[in-house]
């Protein structure tokens, strides 16, 4: 929606990195299940190949995520190569054939729920409007996963 859209009683009104548009989300209560996630047509983290789909999102969270003092969302858009280049370093050996599938499928999977919003001809990733929904409390441990995850590497290439 155009960013000067006001915010109606329950919603969440969530700025896009840029300016010019927002999302208006849901305001679930801190203690939701999945259930009432579903009602309110909100999914949770996919579960196909959860393991590389929540390492996707933890290496979207460290290259977009600009200042950990402040909150995650909107951050600042990366590229996928910046993404998958610290995939690569935290499941190394995979060869890269693989790792661009199954980096491409989580990718995917993350734009669908809108944990990431995805250019795909930029070749870049923003942290979604879903992020910004992660409880206040939430952001010492995410503040602690952005610091023990790598950096792209500097050529923005695998190693190999």
């Amino acid at each position: 929606m155009p960013s000067a859209t006001g915010t109606p009683a329950g919603m969440l009104r969530l700025v896009e990195w840029g300016g010019e548009r927002c999302w208006l989300l849901p305001r679930p209560p801190d203690d939701v299940t999945p259930a009432v996630l579903r009602e309110l047509r909100m999914q949770v983290l996919p579960v196909e190949f959860p393991n590389e789909t929540s390492r996707v999102l933890a290496a979207a969270l460290r290259c977009c995520w600009a200042d950990v003092q402040t909150s995650p969302w909107p951050g600042q858009p990366a590229t996928m190569r910046e993404v998958l280049n610290v995939v690569d370093q935290l499941i190394p050996g995979r060869a890269e054939e693989v790792l661009h599938r199954l980096g491409t499928g989580a990718l995917r999977r993350l734009h669908a729920s809108r944990w990431l919003n995805i250019d795909d001809e930029a070749q870049t990733v923003c942290l979604g409007p879903r992020v910004a929904t992660w409880p206040e409390q939430d952001h010492p441990a995410l503040r602690e996963l952005h610091r023990q995850l790598p950096l792209p590497r500097p050529d923005r290439k695998s190693a190999r």
